[in-house]
């Protein structure tokens, strides 16, 4: 490095990188070379993991105010936006609470709420009636296009959410339910259903969140996705239809919304 481009560094005030953030950085500009569903989500999914941690060793306790969006984004080396939808997953799980012109705060265990933040879109009743015709289809059109190898995908994913709830990680738990959904939809085959999908996905894996935030009643969601399994597992369309739509209706009735 030459003395001039030293001095034209010193003037900039330019400061290297932490290794964390540089490796948060990496992690931002591999997600997004591919922005298949499943994988733009995986920064936010990580700081919400990371703050989830937090919380649950008591770090930032019920009550206790997260630091600023600025504070937070600098200390993981990444976007405002990501850190927003890290803040927005947590907030749909029920682990914190956005006060317009306060801040974020950590919410108590025992008074958990989850909020819905696209009412300016649709109504969530609005989106579960949507999945179910939309998801039930496709869990139909999947069962008599699934592949073994697929099968053991979802496998993997059911069991990856029962671990999740053994552990109390709502976030991996959130992810990988989000993660079963896409699945079924990418195999359905349909290129119009999963146009349709991917156009109000967001609003579908929020539906899909919200209810964790009910802990005594999540066991129920595993048993839904093990019997959406099993249906595929057996090839019947008809029985992979209606356990979709089950899960859905169950997904719906524990956010107090009768379908």
């Amino acid at each position: 490095m030459t003395e001039a481009y030293s001095q034209r560094i010193k003037r900039l005030n330019f400061r290297l990188p932490s290794l964390e953030q540089l490796y948060w950085s990496a992690l931002v500009l591999n997600v997004f070379a591919d922005e298949t569903p499943g994988r733009t989500s995986q920064v936010p999914q990580a700081i919400a993991a990371r703050l989830q941690r937090s919380i649950g060793s008591g770090s930032l306790a019920a009550g206790a105010q997260l630091p600023s969006q600025r504070e937070l984004a600098e200390q993981f080396g990444v976007s405002r936006a990501s850190l927003r939808e890290a803040i927005s997953i947590l907030a749909t799980l029920g682990l914190v609470e956005i006060r317009p012109g306060l801040g974020v705060f950590v919410t108590d265990p025992q008074h958990r709420i989850s909020p819905w933040r696209f009412a300016h879109a649709a109504s969530p009743r609005d989106v579960y009636e949507a999945r179910l015709a939309l998801e039930g289809t496709a869990a139909s059109l999947a069962a008599v296009r699934i592949s073994d190898l697929t099968l053991v995908k979802i496998a993997t994913l059911v069991d990856d959410i029962a671990s999740a709830l053994e552990r109390q990680d709502l976030v991996a738990m959130s992810a990988a339910d989000a993660s079963f959904h896409d699945l079924i939809v990418e195999t359905a085959g349909n290129s119009l259903i999963g146009s349709m999908y991917r156009s109000a996905r967001q609003l579908m894996v929020e539906t899909q969140r919200a209810p964790l935030a009910t802990r005594e009643r999540m066991i129920e969601t595993v048993n839904e996705h093990r019997a959406i399994h099993a249906a595929l597992e057996s090839r019947d369309a008809k029985m992979a239809g209606e356990a979709m739509q089950r899960h859905i209706r169950g997904s719906a009735q524990r956010l107090g919304i009768p379908l």
